[in-house]
């Protein structure tokens, strides 16, 4: 199934005043890549990234100690790249190229990319209308899900609750938890002052936490910057990256102390979080309720069937994927899945307070 380009173009930027439109025009943006064993995605990458006109010379290429030749096949398209002879970590990565080709004050923006993602040819079209005021200081987009099977059609609606339900609410009460670090740009003047730690295993959600924290300014989102990102294609790498981005976000509360604090971000947190967990006990008592209650636990599990059914169909015309609806009875099975994955991981961060530190990417295809 071919994907569909968002296309964005700079003549349909909002009436902001001259003066706006121009500094939006004219900010000097780079992309920034970290990649490790990326040779099956980083083609399709970088071409993406040129084709929506940005300069070689303006793209950047952490190589952080691959073994298949991903620095090499980056250099054959003209792009900077920084070779670190073994591997160090995404976030240390992004630091170290940062500073290795001075980018803080070559650049105002600097718009991170993951080296399995497609731009829109639009991108940065849309990335220079989201700082249209000088308070903005991460403007995140919005990830697509390419079509490969049931797993991936599942990420397709997860995506689309995700913008369509919360994005647009987060970005008018400035409450974004996380800027996906495979679609934000940063204002180069907050960008240096956020520490890029491998202390958690999440460092986009982290370092979207620190803009809130040290009040560096605005975090919104622009649905017009749309990526295209490859997600796991078997259960077994499903599981380890929900896995991650759970846990990741438990050990963000912890590192930043959001589990006792009352501020905006620190509810939001809570909220979210706090939600799915309650789901998640009450899924576990699901034998009870159906011993208790058999027809009212009918009447709801049907009643959440045709729910799931309706959003999958919203979905799937959104996207223009017919998977994501042919799919759908299946995704029950996954957001079950997803409950007890974030139970569990709530049990070992923050229970028993056992800190994981494994990336683990998924295979590439």
């Amino acid at each position: 199934m071919s994907v569909a380009w968002a296309k964005v173009d700079v003549q349909e930027l909002p009436k902001l005043g001259p003066t706006l439109v121009r500094d939006a025009r004219s900010l000097r943006i780079c992309a920034l890549i970290p990649a490790k064993d990326e040779r099956l995605g980083i083609v399709k990458t970088l071409e993406s990234i040129i084709a929506a006109n940005m300069s070689p010379s303006d793209i950047y290429v952490c190589d952080d100690g691959s073994k298949d030749g991903t620095g090499e096949i980056a250099r054959s398209y003209g792009v900077n790249v920084l070779r670190n002879q073994r591997n160090v970590g995404k976030a240390t990565a992004i630091a170290r190229a940062t500073a290795h080709f001075n980018l803080l004050d070559r650049f105002d923006v600097i718009a991170l990319m993951d080296a399995d993602t497609a731009v829109c040819p639009g991108y940065y079209a849309a990335v220079r209308e989201g700082f249209k005021t000088p308070d903005v200081v991460a403007v995140c987009g919005r990830p697509q899900s390419l079509p490969h099977n049931w797993l991936t059609a599942y990420r397709c609606y997860s995506y689309f609750m995700t913008h369509s339900v919360y994005r647009s609410g987060q970005t008018a009460m400035g409450v974004i938890t996380v800027a996906p670090g495979c679609s934000t740009s940063f204002r180069t003047s907050a960008f240096s002052q956020l520490q890029w730690c491998n202390d958690t295993i999440v460092e986009d959600m982290d370092c979207t936490i620190q803009l809130h924290k040290k009040k560096l300014g605005k975090v919104v989102y622009q649905e017009k910057a749309v990526v295209y990102t490859q997600d796991p294609k078997s259960l077994k790498d499903y599981i380890k990256q929900t896995n991650r981005w759970y846990t990741g976000a438990w050990q963000v509360g912890k590192k930043h102390k959001m589990f006792g604090s009352v501020s905006k971000i620190d509810l939001e947190y809570k909220l979210l979080l706090g939600e799915a967990l309650v789901f998640a006990v009450l899924l576990c008592m699901l034998p009870l309720w159906v011993y208790l209650v058999p027809r009212k636990m009918a009447a709801f599990i049907i009643i959440n069937g045709i729910l799931l059914v309706l959003i999958s169909t919203l979905a799937g015309w959104d996207s223009k994927r017919a998977d994501v609806v042919l799919f759908s009875p299946m995704f029950v099975l996954l957001q079950t899945l997803d409950l007890f994955i974030l139970l569990r991981s709530f049990w070992k961060t923050v229970v028993c307070g056992k800190h994981d530190h494994a990336w683990n990417q998924c295979d590439r295809y």
